[in-house]
């Protein structure tokens, strides 16, 4: 059986990421430290998923988004979710 792909574009990951982001603050304000990280990781995932297929993304061609200097924003924000997830998973001995 083939999966499926979902087309999806820079407004709509914006959009999801945002949601999960404040899905995952209030998953941490009621201490439900695991939801939080799936929330955080499923952001992760999003962005790879995008990234995958950014070159179709129409927007960044309408827009002439500079799509290098995107995906290194986009990796960035994947570097400092993975390095937040690190610090729930493992606190820093003070």
């Amino acid at each position: 059986m083939k999966e499926s792909r979902e087309t999806i574009d820079l407004l709509t990951l914006v959009g999801r990421a945002i949601e999960q982001l404040q899905r995952s603050i209030e998953s941490f304000e009621t201490a439900d430290r695991n939801a939080g990280l799936q929330h955080l990781s499923t952001v992760i995932r999003d962005i790879d998923a995008y990234l995958e297929q950014l070159a179709e993304d129409p927007l960044v061609r309408l827009a002439r988004v500079d799509s290098d200097r995107l995906t290194d924003s986009l990796h960035h924000v994947q570097n400092d979710l993975s390095t937040v997830i690190d610090q729930v998973v493992e606190p820093p001995i003070p």
